[in-house]
């Protein structure tokens, strides 16, 4: 059964902005994983960018946004061994999802040259 949909979207030049003119700001957003992961590709900026909407379609989904002290490096955007994105949940928000008793997190990435997109349903 579905608990909860959320959908984000954002310019990839955005998040470019944000990484190049902000000091920190990728530190502050993303797991050292994601951001190995990030700088490994060609594209950083696309990655970052589905990173970033995928997690906040995450707490959208959840329906709490950041409260309960759920912070953006609860969520992590990893692949599985055939490429496929998921999302792995620590700390706060992992406690936070076993306590409403929720049971699975679908993510879908997708992203142009100009725009990044998530789609997260909680089951």
């Amino acid at each position: 059964m579905i608990k909860g949909i959320g959908v984000d979207m954002i310019e990839i030049s955005r998040v470019r902005n944000l990484i190049e003119q902000d000091m920190g700001f990728a530190e502050r957003i993303f797991t050292d994983r994601e951001i190995a992961y990030c700088e490994s590709k060609f594209s950083k900026a696309q990655h970052y960018a589905a990173r970033f909407t995928a997690k906040e379609a995450f707490f959208k989904a959840l329906g709490t946004g950041f409260r309960e002290g759920m912070g953006w490096q609860d969520v992590e955007v990893e692949n599985d061994a055939l490429g496929k994105p998921q999302l792995r949940l620590a700390a706060v928000a992992l406690a936070h999802f076993k306590k409403r008793k929720l049971k699975r997190v679908l993510l879908s990435l997708s992203h142009t040259r100009d725009m990044a997109v998530a789609l997260v349903v909680i089951e």
